[in-house]
């Protein structure tokens, strides 16, 4: 800080302790010096994929994120929310125990077979200390498959050739053995199999499968990440520490989360910010594939008690992650006339509803039922759909309903699934009300006479194996041409008839033209924005903030998840007096914690979500003292910080904030939100704007203010 910005400050402060009554400058103020036991640890995770093929990767990828460790013993320290019954109880279970782990009586699913390629007349085992077996001797009735044949229990290819130009990306490779003759070579099926997978997803992905290059984070990821520690270092400083972990690692080139989270505990860091890349909430990810991995190492380090532990768990449903959908979407509307109707498809990934949940040496013990996914990622749509709406609504006719209906209902909306088939998306046996797949949505437009259909792949970060190719071939798209994926291209336009038979666009029995846009690599900067204005949440619940912004806190109040409540600033003195905040408690204080694989609800009406507030959580009240500039619109109130910063909530809150009615000089009032993305003010739905004081609904935290045009 130069000499006259530290006399402004000095001045500021000064003028504020005077007369701006109750408060705390909560900014500015980060010690250079500050040591470990006050920094905090920042952990960012991810899956960690490699740009290119990596055996290791390959090899642990379904063990790490499908089983995980076991419980050794009843009642052992240091396991948490391990799931299925001892002897069976693991960090996951979300496959079939035995396919993972050795179970007697049932070695033969855990090992029936050998992935093998036939080399110079020997059999290579995929595994590089696996044994080489001879043809001679393997006995004539077990059964030797290429593995461009073989098919998994629901009769799907695990190695298909590409379906672009037939390449066999594992040609000489040879499944020995199954269930009903076996080849047992005292390796995990499951993990063999997963190398020959992944050498079919990174040949149709075009990843390189040699050189160091391959090792290294996805291009976009890497760029998504170094923008990242670029704004939170330069915002945070030295009061955080920044690494990354992942659930599964590459040796030598990244490092796993529990590896991060135990060098955190014995450096002495007691408090940590888990950060995580997708845009959707879901208690899969959040609670068993981050915290409860997290929390192990510390509780064997010793220091989990004594560990404050703050979670991000989403980027959507702000104005960041609205804008960088419309950003990733505007070329793809703009090639079409104005006044053209267009059906617009959001895409999320997919979680399993549909399957049993059970115990035991087959059971799938982890509990789907419970997900908060399913409403989660339905509020970020519909937040976008408002957006989308506003930013093209006068100009293009969207459509985003069956029938073209004003619904905000789910199943009204052509809003889908591409990871999951149509059997796993039936919501719950008491209801019936399923989810539908990507697939099911293009066909529901194209009935309802839509030529033209937009679908945007919303969950990811960058364009990897899911929105490139599997959920295309879940959901019978073309995949991405080989040419474009390898100039970073990664839409793709395509032509089909009534029946989903790709055809030219020329062709008479053409109904619609399909767009399949990007999942942000080419907006990484965006992303990264998206991101970093959700990790500042956290960050401040451990009285955190950027170092250049001035933020006087004028009140914060405890609110619990179960009950709700109001928070206000009542100080005559404050010059953000009026401001209020109002909760809705927890409308279903059971749910989905009660919910089983056989009884529950799905949601369909989000005025209906089983819940709103996440978590408990203090909520802060401030006034931001130094507020980026109003280029839209012209600033005629104080600006609000209401925290913490990208605080979410499943259902509306209230918010009021104040304004100086002689500034506005009668003009119309709005409340506006800051977009870290645009560097200016997107515009808010008022409710009510009299007596100084502006009233709006929101579902996300941020910085306020009231504005005219």
């Amino acid at each position: 800080m130069n000499r006259k910005s530290c006399l402004t400050a000095v001045l500021l402060t000064f003028f504020l302790l005077v007369f701006a009554g109750p408060g705390r400058m909560e900014s500015f103020a980060q010690a250079a010096d500050t040591g470990t036991e006050d920094r905090v640890g920042v952990l960012i995770n991810a899956w960690g994929m490699p740009y290119g093929f990596s055996w290791d990767y390959a090899w642990n990828s379904a063990l790490d994120t499908r089983g995980g460790d076991l419980t050794e013993y009843p009642g052992q320290e240091c396991k948490f929310g391990h799931v299925n019954d001892f002897p069976y109880s693991s960090h996951m279970n979300i496959m079939p125990f035995c396919l993972l782990y050795e179970v007697e009586g049932y070695e033969y699913l855990y090992d029936n077979c050998g992935i093998y390629k036939l080399e110079d007349g020997i059999y290579k085992s995929v595994h590089p200390d696996g044994e080489d077996v001879m043809p001679e001797d393997i006995g004539e009735d077990i059964a030797i498959v290429p593995m461009v044949e073989v098919t998994n229990s629901r009769g799907e290819y695990y190695t298909a050739p590409d379906p672009r130009d037939g390449t066999d990306y594992v040609e000489g490779y040879y499944k020995i053995g199954d269930t009903t003759n076996l080849f047992s070579n005292g390796l995990s099926d499951v993990n063999e199999i997963s190398i020959v997978t992944y050498m079919r997803y990174y040949g149709v992905m075009g990843g390189p499968l040699e050189g160091d290059e391959r090792l290294e984070q996805d291009p976009a990821v890497q760029e998504q990440e170094a923008a990242l520690v670029e704004m939170l270092e330069g915002d945070f400083g030295d009061s955080i520490d920044i690494r990354f972990g992942y659930y599964t690692a590459v040796p030598g080139y990244s490092k796993r989360q529990t590896e991060v989270a135990r060098e955190f505990a014995q450096e002495g860091f007691t408090k940590l910010a888990l950060i995580r890349e997708t845009t959707d909430n879901n208690r899969f990810a959040n609670e068993f594939l981050v915290l409860n991995y997290v929390k192990e190492p510390l509780c064997e380090e010793g220091t989990l008690d004594d560990t404050e532990i703050y979670q991000s768990r989403q980027v959507g449903r702000t104005p960041e992650f609205n804008t960088m959908n419309l950003r990733n979407i505007k070329d793809t509307i703009e090639r079409y006339p104005e006044g053209s109707t267009i059906a617009i498809l959001y895409v999320t990934r997919g979680l399993i509803w549909g399957r049993a949940e059970r115990t035991g040496p087959t059971g799938f013990a982890h509990p789907w039922s419970k997900e908060i996914y399913h409403e989660n990622a339905y509020l970020n749509y519909l937040s976008y759909k408002k957006a989308l709406k506003r930013a093209y609504g006068d100009r293009y006719n969207l459509v985003f309903t069956k029938g073209g209906v004003e619904s905000d209902v789910r199943l009204d909306n052509f809003y889908s699934y591409n990871m999951e088939s149509a059997q796993n998306l039936v919501g719950y046996p008491a209801d019936n009300i399923g989810y539908y797949t990507t697939r099911e949505a293009i066909q529901m437009a194209k009935e309802d006479g839509h030529d033209k259909i937009i679908a945007i792949p919303a969950h990811w970060h960058y364009d990897n194996l899911d929105t490139v190719f599997r959920g295309k071939e879940l959901n019978g798209l073309p995949l991405t041409p080989k040419q474009d994926i390898a100039a970073g291209m990664y839409d793709n336009t395509h032509c089909e008839d009534i029946d989903g038979n790709v055809v030219d666009c020329q062709d008479d029995g053409a109904a619609a033209e399909i767009t399949v846009l990007s999942a942000y690599s080419d907006l990484n900067t965006e992303f990264a924005t998206s991101y970093y204005a959700v990790i500042r949440g956290p960050l401040e619940r451990f009285g955190l903030y950027p170092q250049d912004e001035w933020v006087w806190k004028v009140t914060s109040k405890e609110i619990t998840k179960l009950a709700g409540g109001t928070v206000e600033a009542d100080s005559m003195f404050s010059f953000i007096n009026g401001t209020k905040i109002e909760i809705p408690g927890d409308p279903y204080p059971d749910r989905p914690q009660v919910f089983t694989d056989q009884t529950g609800l799905a949601l369909n009406d989000p005025a209906d979500s089983f819940d709103c507030m996440w978590e408990d959580t203090e909520i802060i009240l401030a006034h931001r003292l130094n507020p980026p500039a109003m280029k839209s619109a012209r600033a005629v109130g104080p600006a609000v910080h209401l925290g913490p910063y990208r605080t979410f909530f499943n259902r509306d809150v209230t918010v009021t904030i104040p304004y100086w009615w002689f500034m506005a000089m009668g003009q119309e009032v709005s409340a506006y939100i800051y977009n870290h993305i645009t560097d200016d003010w997107d515009p808010v739905e008022v409710e009510s704007a009299e007596n100084g004081l502006v009233t709006f609904k929101t579902k996300v935290l941020g910085l306020f203010r009231v504005g005219t045009k």
